[in-house]
């Protein structure tokens, strides 16, 4: 019984569960559709792939229904590479199988093998680099991809990597000639593309080489800009290749062509061999971002306008405190200080307890010397500073005592010491304010304040445009973290009049406009930000808040992967992290991101509620109420925390 694709109804969810929005693409195995994933909160995209079997029985049908199932447990295991889409689920509907996969953002690389163009050594070497490192994971897992080609081959708009798909295993699923009583894990069918398979494929035997024969058949198609199929032989069978890229250095030249040989016993057996000849080619690689811009549209204007990759291409140079300035030599110090976060959702009650019992002695002066010379540990400083709730007053050269209340000698915080050692190095002869009096409204998720306000009656006003942007910068911060969010938009934009390239002023703009549930302007200001300070990592996570708050989803998720990556210590990185996984459906991944994130920071309310719904999904319903009575504990109020409680107290009976 031969068989056609079935219609697919765009009202009808594919497997009670996918909503089929376009079709990107059909080929002789299949049909490739963008759907929605309903039962995914924000219904992420995803891609669905509709596989054909040409099949002449029931029992041909029902062999082709283990061999899809066997074909894709191997491409969950392989989905684990973040160059390689993660499988999200396959199913069978009216007789037909799909795959749901992950939805890269990005273009295929047949945008960029176009007739006549050649691609430089550098950016070959590091392309075939890119890819042999995908598929030397891919190789131990024993899986040979068998169709490298162009269009399988995407380039990743966030960070312009190569993403491997459409691996030619589940491609035995779709094939014609499928007979039951041979069994259809027989291998021996052609699978692959002309003038990108070698001999031993076209016959049906591929090996691991085989793979390795296509990236250097790539290689050679990107260096000399002539499509494989137009390639001739030399005397001895070989790809004749090397008078049409003349200038190349010799090293290349003689990877490719080990690449490349008809015998494949005469390759690199594997992808490491591969790599490691490789990395003796004396060609020097540099940033993807570099080699590879973004796409540039018929009008001019960049396709990937708004994303990070294309304003890494326009940053400027900032013309900020030079090192000298800074006695730590840490840059990112006081942007350590301004921005991290703590999200202990308490109430002014607790706030006020806790200033009461919160109090140690503490006799040491502090002095411009003395701050920067000690160990500060400003992570746990800055969030003890915020709990205790001292005022501490700073100049630039004159020894602050502790401060009492009650009778009780309060501890000058880290925090308190770090940024006035930033303030005294840096010479902004400011105040330096934190209120005795617990604010009426609770402690919100966001910035932690430290507050450089006007000097007081006597005090010398700052004259230096970067230090009142430096005073404004923090006002807002403060503004902001009081929720006074339109107040605060103002501020931060008087400081950038005062300075344009104030990365800061920007991402705190950015998060401020999410709090305003207003994520496309926030995407804009977090570009800015990133335009001046390249690879920010709270701008970055600010960023992949607004994106989240679209509901793209695994643009965030992708973002918040390269903030933990750049500040393994950010624990609203890893917070926001486990956020956008659950929201995947990825309970498990989820829980590893969450407890970082909790290790790092234990107050933070959204890590615990998040928690707790991914123990919900994985059924692990004793553990979720404990976790989940920590999120009220956190934050009382907070009706999913509570709505979630409701469920696990059912389905446990009460």
């Amino acid at each position: 019984m031969s068989r056609s694709f079935s219609l697919i109804s765009s009202d009808r969810p594919l497997g009670g569960r996918y909503k089929i929005t376009s079709q990107l693409g059909v080929g002789g195995f299949g049909r490739t559709f963008l759907a929605e994933d309903l039962h995914l909160p924000g219904h992420p995209q995803c891609v669905i792939k509709q596989l054909k079997p040409q099949l002449s029985s029931d029992d041909a049908l029902q062999m082709a229904r283990r061999c899809f199932n066997t074909e894709a447990q191997v491409l969950y295991q392989l989905g684990i590479h973040d160059q390689i889409p993660r499988l999200l689920a396959h199913f069978e509907d009216n007789q037909e199988f799909y795959l749901a996969q992950e939805f890269v953002e990005g273009e295929p690389l047949t945008k960029e093998f176009v007739e006549g163009k050649t691609w430089s050594e550098n950016q070959v070497v590091f392309w075939m680099q890119d890819i042999l490192k995908v598929l030397a994971f891919v190789h131990q897992r024993q899986v040979i991809h068998r169709d490298l080609k162009p269009s399988n081959l995407i380039r990743r708009r966030h960070d312009r990597r190569i993403v491997l798909i459409d691996f030619g295993a589940v491609k035995q699923v779709s094939t014609q000639g499928i007979d039951p009583e041979q069994g259809l894990t027989n291998i021996t069918i052609s699978i692959g593309t002309q003038g990108y398979m070698p001999n031993e494929q076209v016959a049906g035997k591929p090996r691991f080489s085989s793979d390795i024969y296509a990236v250097g058949i790539l290689g050679i198609q990107a260096l000399t800009g002539i499509h494989p199929r137009h390639l001739g032989e030399d005397l001895e069978g070989e790809i004749a290749w090397h008078h049409l890229a003349p200038e190349l250095h010799p090293e290349l030249i003689k990877v490719i062509d080990q690449m490349v040989r008809y015998d494949f016993r005469e390759r690199f057996p594997t992808a490491i061999e591969t790599l490691e000849a490789l990395e003796q080619v004396p060609v020097a690689v540099t940033d993807p971002f570099i080699l590879f811009p973004p796409y540039v549209g018929t009008n001019g204007s960049s396709i990937e306008a708004g994303t990070t990759a294309n304003l890494r291409e326009f940053s400027r140079p900032i013309p900020e405190f030079s090192s000298a300035d800074f006695t730590m030599a840490d840059e990112d110090l006081m942007s350590t200080a301004v921005w991290d976060r703590s999200d202990n959702g308490m109430d002014s009650e607790a706030a006020k307890t806790q200033l009461q019992d919160e109090t140690v002695p503490s006799e040491e002066p502090l002095t411009q010397d003395s701050a920067l010379n000690k160990n500060i540990s400003h992570d746990s400083g800055i969030h003890a500073g915020l709990n205790t709730g001292i005022t501490q007053v700073v100049s630039p050269s004159t020894p602050t005592p502790s401060p009492t209340q009650g009778g009780k000698r309060i501890a000058t915080p880290s925090w308190v010491k770090l940024t006035a050692a930033i303030a005294a190095t840096v010479g902004l002869g400011l105040v330096l304010t934190q209120t005795v009096q617990p604010r009426k409204e609770a402690v919100q998720p966001g910035l932690i304040p430290i507050t450089l306000s006007s000097p007081n009656e006597g005090q010398p006003v700052p004259t230096d445009p970067n230090q009142k942007a430096a005073v404004l910068l923090n006002q807002a911060n403060d503004l902001r973290l009081q929720w006074k969010n339109e107040e605060a938009i103002k501020v931060y934009d008087q400081a950038l009049a005062i300075r344009s390239n104030y990365a800061e002023a920007y991402a705190g703009r950015c998060e401020t406009l999410n709090q305003l549930k207003r994520p496309e302007e926030a995407i804009v200001s977090c570009n800015d930000a990133l335009a001046f300070k390249p690879n920010y990592p709270e701008a970055l996570w600010s960023k992949g808040n607004a994106l989240l708050q679209q509901n793209r989803t695994y643009e965030a998720l992708s973002i918040y992967e390269e903030v933990t990556a750049a500040k393994p210590k950010f624990a609203e990185g890893w917070v926001k992290r486990g956020v956008a996984l659950q929201k995947l459906g990825r309970s498990a991944e989820a829980l590893n991101a969450l407890d970082e994130g909790i290790r790092i920071q234990r107050n933070s309310a959204e890590a615990w509620r998040t928690k707790g719904e991914a123990l919900i999904n994985l059924q692990r319903y004793n553990e979720a109420t404990v976790v989940l009575d920590k999120a009220l504990q956190l934050k009382p109020k907070d009706p999913e925390a509570r709505r979630l409680r409701e469920e696990v107290k059912t389905i446990l009976g009460g």
